[in-house]
């Protein structure tokens, strides 16, 4: 026990450094992070790399920043008679020449949601363009998947993590010669490195490899594995249980796992969700709200909720213009359903800085107070409308 105790003081020791060293080398005055919220999808994000992409761009490099992008991705593509287009069809980013298209889906701290990706495929096909010469590339922080991936050929994952941050290093090489161009990539890499929390990650990775591969360190940590695990199903299912101790004061929440031969039982699917990598998201739990309406808050990286239709085929006019009427902004509706994320990123995959708040059982009935006081207002508009 003292010896784990002593692995985890040198570990954070070293963590400790590094978070020094990021408040050093780190300017905090970054343009990007004054003017706008770090994590603002539409008016920083998407804005600024359209920016780049541009040929007609103020930057007046025509082609140079789109090649280097292109080189990156791995994407063939011709630049004769190129358009690029910002918000328009409610994407992203589009780029189109005569034969070729490529949609953008810039996601920061959100995920697609139902069928997004295929009704921007759909929509490119509908102006003549042939699948094969569709791309659809998916830009995350870190490279998760789309949530439509096994559904679609056509999408590329790609991050702020490693394609951004190396095509942005790249701008910044070819722009040795024109400083007010080079440092404003070099902000906007610095954003992006705080953002991905890699401004010193290398340094961090090669010390602790060199620290684990000392002594019996590394014999430590495997041994301590399987415990991570578990203590990461804990804090999961802690999460689950004071959400239904809470919201079944009013209401009668019960779990379910939608997923084909899904374990029922809580604990052994939220286990499941960390020790298996198939079929192990889509649970949660679920209130009825009204015949054939239910209310549901689910997982698959983050936590969102909202009102289903079980059946498609039977659903209430009048239950439509009801929730309708409901004061909220939904992150979308379709026929069937009407759903929101958490207005905090509970990512209980890569286990978030808002997941470790968990851990604290004060932090945690907070965070379990607000969310059941949204949900009980919803389904409260719901039923005196």
């Amino acid at each position: 026990m003292e010896n784990i105790e002593l692995l985890f003081k040198q570990l954070e020791i070293i963590d400790m450094k590094y978070k020094k060293l990021n408040e050093i080398l780190l300017d905090d005055f970054n343009i990007f992070s004054i003017l706008l919220k770090s994590s603002d999808e539409v008016n920083l994000h998407s804005r600024f790399i359209y920016e780049l992409l541009n040929p007609d761009g103020s930057h007046n490099q025509g082609n140079l920043f789109i090649e280097l992008f292109l080189k990156e991705i791995k994407i063939d593509f011709s630049l004769n008679n190129i358009s690029i287009f910002r918000e328009k069809l409610n994407i992203d980013i589009l780029l189109q020449s005569p034969n070729q298209s490529i949609i953008i889906e810039n996601k920061i701290y959100t995920q697609d949601h139902s069928n997004q990706l295929s009704k921007y495929l759909n929509i490119i096909k509908k102006q003549g363009y042939k699948e094969e010469n569709i791309f659809i590339i998916y830009l995350t922080l870190f490279g998760e998947d789309a949530n439509e991936r096994t559904m679609l050929k056509n999408i590329i994952n790609i991050s702020y993590e490693e394609h951004i941050k190396h095509w942005i290093e790249g701008c910044i090489k070819e722009m040795a010669l024109i400083p007010t161009i080079r440092e404003i990539l070099s902000q906007y890499l610095n954003l992006i490195k705080t953002l991905t929390n890699q401004s010193q990650y290398k340094g961090f990775i090669l010390e602790i490899k060199d620290f684990l591969l000392k002594d019996n360190n590394f014999k430590m940590v495997l041994n301590i594995q399987n415990s991570i695990i578990e203590a990461k199903i804990q804090i999961q299912l802690d999460f689950w249980q004071s959400l239904l101790n809470n919201l079944n004061k009013d209401y009668d929440f019960n779990f379910y796992n939608n997923n084909q031969n899904g374990n029922k039982n809580m604990k052994n699917s939220i286990e499941k969700y960390y020790k298996q990598l198939k079929n192990r998201k889509d649970y949660g739990i679920e209130y009825k709200v009204d015949e054939n309406l239910y209310f549901f808050i689910e997982l698959r990286n983050n936590i969102y909720y909202g009102f289903y239709f079980p059946d498609e085929d039977i659903i209430n006019k009048v239950q439509i213009n009801k929730l309708n009427n409901i004061q909220i902004n939904w992150d979308d509706i379709s026929e069937s359903i009407y759903w929101k994320y958490s207005d905090k990123k509970l990512d209980f995959e890569s286990f978030n800085s808002n997941v470790l708040n968990l851990i604290n059982s004060d932090l945690r009935e907070k965070e379990i107070k607000m969310i059941s006081d949204k949900i009980s207002n919803l389904i409260i508009q719901y039923n005196k409308s």
